[in-house]
């Protein structure tokens, strides 16, 4: 047992010396290093003004236990706000800095180059839908689930090599992922079914692989989906399901989705996809060695891979109450992970293309699909992180206009305080003729970038976080709101503001 432990603490030891987990902490600095400075969502509203038990029970009744256990946590030891985000987001640089260097480890037993290893963990991890899960409060779990995902795919190839005890810790491991975030669970089948090709040898192998995977995905998420069904009421899952509506959600959710909802340059993300693809399907179609029967079995292979991720990922939407489901990059994370899975696909199940030449006493070999793989990845990455910036220089600048804009609304509470000795403790909340999402200046992507005076919820939860105020929400007077709708505004305006006696009637544009 001690030896054991003394060679488990040799290896933590050598992995703090690998060059590589420095360079995966350096790469999720600069794709996510900017969120260090607190930052708001609409739910983070909410989460900060809300009594803390009501926050809680939330997350436990979405079953979302390990972010309930955080909130539970924070508030115990009583930690002021920036400090409970500034916990979340360390937690989340270091999870997905593990998740990058984990993946790397995995693949690189089979491919020996270092560079090409770590540049496909990075585009898999670090991929478009990434953006979403550091936009929240929550972004530590998020990351804390991804990371389980990865460590559960990483034992995964551990059975394949032998070790069988390896199961019980995919299923532990996935059981609290499932229990972190469910929306980035599907991460570990879309690995593992590229392993499941790489070592599947016959048919039976190949069904026994993939049954194991799927009970390592479906037994930890049939126990979430049960405990809230059972012990909580959650309307995702407790609400009715109509076939047909589900089905046209989806469908235009997949349209969103391939487009990798526009965070990236329109088709950029399709368009990549398809390169990766038919670059897969020609690696197999030149491989001489390959009889037409196995070239079959590696085309269909490409589809299978594919059609798992997709399946993974759309599934979860359909078991969902009709009304809820709303495909967006943090609940569809696995499918953004496609082409770095593509990417794993081909550099571990075919062969490279090599080029020598001895000419001149000088002997170089270029490995062609290597080399094509490393260009894709560096030129995705660096439009992607212009992307990311561009979200993020935004997040902010729509951060402190809600900031500002909440403020001048407080200030005209007190204002109209002090000259009619009137006290201010309620707000109802309307809306003009068109709502906004966000500010003219800046661009909201399904739940990205969303202004705090979008949702009729988080409205006033926002102006009493700003004004350490408590007004309560009442119902809405519909003259008031028949005046409001003959308006649309597009930015703030103080017209929007109509007090009368201790209510404040404020009109979200």
């Amino acid at each position: 047992m001690r030896e054991v432990i003394l060679n488990k603490l040799k290896k933590i030891l050598l992995n703090f010396k690998n060059k590589n987990l420095y360079l995966s902490f350096f790469i999720t600095l600069v794709f996510f290093g900017t969120f260090i400075n607190l930052d708001f969502a609409t739910d983070t509203y909410i989460d900060f003004v809300k009594p803390a038990r009501e926050i809680f029970y939330s997350f436990i009744n979405s079953g979302r236990f390990i972010t309930a256990f955080y909130i539970g946590v924070v508030h115990v030891f009583h930690f002021s706000d920036a400090l409970v985000c500034f916990c979340s987001y360390s937690i989340a640089i270091i999870c997905i800095t593990l998740s990058v260097y984990n993946l790397f480890l995995v693949i690189n037993k089979k491919v020996k180059n270092e560079v090409l290893c770590l540049l496909v963990s990075t585009i898999t991890i670090i991929n478009p839908f990434s953006i979403e899960l550091f936009l929240f409060l929550e972004k530590g779990v998020f990351a804390f689930a991804v990371l389980l995902s990865v460590l559960a795919f990483a034992n995964f190839t551990k059975y394949l090599d032998g070790n069988k005890k390896a199961i019980k810790y995919i299923f532990l491991f996935m059981l609290i992922a499932v229990f972190s975030y469910q929306g980035v669970v599907g991460l570990f089948v879309g690995l593992s079914v590229v392993y499941i090709v790489l070592y599947s040898k016959n048919i039976k192998e190949f069904i026994k692989n993939n049954i194991i995977a799927l009970l390592g995905y479906g037994i930890p998420a049939i126990i979430n989906l049960l405990s809230v069904r059972i012990f909580f009421y959650n309307d995702r899952v407790n609400g009715s399901i109509i076939l047909n509506e589900s089905i046209e959600k989806v469908i235009n959710g997949l349209k969103e989705m391939f487009q990798a909802y526009y965070i990236l340059p329109e088709n950029n993300f399709l368009i990549v996809l398809i390169v990766v693809t038919i670059f897969a399907l020609i690696m197999i179609g030149i491989n001489k060695e390959d009889k037409i029967k196995f070239k079959v079995l590696k085309i269909l292979s490409v589809f299978y891979i594919a059609l798992a991720i997709i399946g993974v990922t759309v599934v979860p939407q359909l078991m969902q109450n009709t009304a809820n489901i709303w495909f967006v990059p943090r609940s569809t994370y696995p499918f953004g992970a496609i082409i770095g899975i593509f990417m794993m696909y081909i550099i571990l199940n075919l062969k490279d293309i090599n080029i020598s030449n001895d000419k001149l006493n000088i002997k170089y070999t270029i490995n062609i699909s290597s080399l094509l793989i490393i260009i894709i990845v560096v030129i995705e990455l660096f439009i992607q992180l212009y992307s990311f910036n561009k979200i993020e220089v935004e997040h902010y600048n729509l951060n402190y206009t809600d900031k500002i804009n909440s403020l001048t609304i407080g200030e005209e509470i007190i204002k109209y305080e002090n000259e009619t000795g009137n006290k201010v403790t309620k707000i109802c909340v309307y809306q003009d003729k068109y709502v906004s999402q966000t500010y003219p200046y800046l661009t909201a992507l399904k739940d990205i970038n969303v202004s705090g005076f979008y949702p009729t919820w988080s409205v006033a939860s926002m102006i009493n976080y700003y004004n350490n105020m408590n007004l309560e929400e009442v119902e809405k007077d519909s003259k008031i709101q028949k005046t409001f709708s003959e308006y649309d505004w597009n930015n703030f305006n103080k017209e929007q503001i109509v007090f009368i006696g201790d209510t404040l009637h404020y009109c979200k544009f």
